[in-house]
């Protein structure tokens, strides 16, 4: 089967467009249709849905979608053995990630293994945890990092690291006459408060934490729902909320003086971040380097 015709088909259910899938791949629109139209009439089935400018997968199309994937790795395995054997190791990672494990665990990890693999390059793309599994279990994306459990049996999951969730609240009021970095649910259970975004590992956790203590958390006063960690800690800053975040995205904030930070005296918010790829794909050599230098990196001391 024509190596060209897969990649057609694979850059096709990736975009979601034959117009994309072509830009990707510098061919013709027609060419990229021709190739899908071949693997169709070769394999006497119907492959994509098209309707009108939206693109799916038929069962059969599923099929061939997951076994392209792994035959287009292992071609790239090969080459790439033959590249590492020669002393070379370069390509692109395709990483997704969520929002806190993207700013904070990412830029120093991505640094280090460039130092060691310099002609490695990175694409790197932001969801929400749901988003980032989603990028995983489709072959859009080859690693995944993420702040909840996404266990399924189609991942391989692993905990990279841990940081606590912590109120943060403006540097002014009631809040600069606390002494201590620790606060209790009292203080705070009349407050605004700001969420983070539905699918958030951080909102996640803090709502199972509330409701561990049995507090229902449908009588929080939520003034604001924001995806952006950033637009957060400003909103924080400005005095419209509080809100309860990662201690990981807010260090260098309360370092400098601009937001205080609490730690929830009754309740144990301890985050995990997860480090997840698929099970049962086949990883090139840039992919199984990554991995592994990871796997070392978190674990050194």
């Amino acid at each position: 089967m024509d190596f060209r015709k897969l990649e057609s088909f694979v850059s096709i259910v990736k975009h979601g467009s034959f117009t994309k899938a072509a830009e990707e791949l510098y061919l013709t629109q027609p060419t990229i249709t021709g190739h899908i139209q071949s693997l169709e009439n070769r394999l006497g089935t119907v492959l994509l849905n098209r309707n009108g400018k939206t693109v799916s997968l038929t069962e059969a199309g599923q099929i061939l979608y997951t076994h392209a994937l792994n035959i287009l790795s292992t071609r790239e395995h090969a080459l790439l053995s033959l590249a590492e054997y020669e002393g070379r190791l370069e390509g692109n990672l395709a990483i997704a990630s969520s929002t806190v494990p993207q700013r904070s665990l990412l830029p120093n990890l991505l640094a280090a293994f460039r130092q060691k693999f310099p002609q490695i390059t990175f694409t790197i793309k932001q969801f929400d945890s749901g988003g980032v599994v989603d990028a995983i279990i489709s072959g859009t994306m080859d690693f995944g990092f993420v702040g909840n459990d996404p266990s399924m049996s189609d991942l391989e999951v692993t905990v990279l690291c841990q940081a606590k969730l912590m109120v943060i609240a403006p540097c002014r009021g009631k809040y600069q006459d606390i002494e201590g970095n620790s606060i209790s649910w009292d203080q705070i259970k009349n407050e605004p408060f700001i969420l983070r975004e539905e699918g958030s590992g951080s909102r996640t956790l803090f709502l199972q934490g509330l409701a561990s203590r049995g507090i229902d958390a449908g009588e929080l006063t939520v003034v604001a729902t924001v995806e952006n960690p950033d637009t957060i800690k400003q909103c924080v800053m400005a005095g419209l909320g509080i809100a309860v975040v990662s201690e990981r995205s807010v260090e260098d904030e309360i370092r400098l003086g601009l937001l205080q930070g609490f730690y929830l005296s009754e309740l144990d918010l301890e985050q995990n971040f997860y480090f997840i790829n698929h099970r049962r794909r086949v990883l090139n050599p840039i992919a199984t380097a990554f991995k592994e230098f990871t796997y070392e990196y978190f674990q050194a001391p």
